[in-house]
């Protein structure tokens, strides 16, 4: 016959079971928006587009930490060119950061969340000329595509860097998936600092 302590274990046990099935232990996101210069670096860069990917586990249902890489990438304005003598160009920087999550309404159907992290940032300047792109067209099937403009001069640097912010999820039924809306402050720390922020729209399970 069970003893009352061990009748309460066994219960334990099973609670935490029952705890640990109701929700999923990883989680992956996949999305793309627009990003734009903070600061200093408005007088740089102009709008641009990023990419996020991410995957992570779910310690609990509110707290997840997550791998995240993401790429943002903008065009030099005017007065960068004009400076440097050259007709165009273009700034990416990609990262992998490590972001805890914290989810406020996990079993809503929105989803209010906050996230930072830290990680390696790399950045690439880079100089191009369009005027010597090169036209091709194929012969049989008379498709033509330009080359794209070649690259004349860049320079790369990696260095640590961080994200903030936070955005809003959207469950899409019972399914598990959701859509989200994420809004970071990003900083590339380097000797001139290079702030962005970035707006993400995707879908995350």
């Amino acid at each position: 016959m069970f003893k009352p302590i061990q009748i309460a274990a066994v219960c334990l046990v099973f609670s935490f079971t029952a705890i640990g099935q109701e929700f999923s232990k990883y989680t992956f996101e996949g999305g793309g928006g627009f990003s734009m210069p903070s600061g200093a670096a408005g007088d740089r860069f102009n709008t641009g587009w990023n990419l996020l990917f991410g995957g992570g586990y779910r310690f609990t249902r509110h707290i997840s930490g997550l791998l995240e890489y993401q790429v943002d990438r903008f065009s030099l304005t005017n007065a960068v060119l004009q400076n440097n003598n050259q007709p165009d160009g273009f700034n990416t920087y990609w990262a992998f950061t490590l972001n805890p999550r914290y989810d406020f309404n996990p079993k809503g159907r929105l989803n209010p969340y906050a996230t930072a992290g830290y990680g390696i940032y790399h950045r690439r300047l880079a100089f191009t000329d369009p005027s010597q792109a090169v036209g091709y067209c194929d012969q049989f099937s008379g498709y033509c595509y330009n080359s794209g403009a070649p690259v004349v001069a860049d320079f790369n640097n990696f260095k640590g860097g961080y994200n903030v912010g936070g955005g809003l999820n959207y469950a899409l039924g019972d399914t598990g998936m959701k859509v989200f809306t994420d809004v970071r402050f990003n900083r590339f720390i380097a000797h001139n600092t290079n702030d962005w922020v970035n707006v993400t729209f995707g879908i995350r399970f």
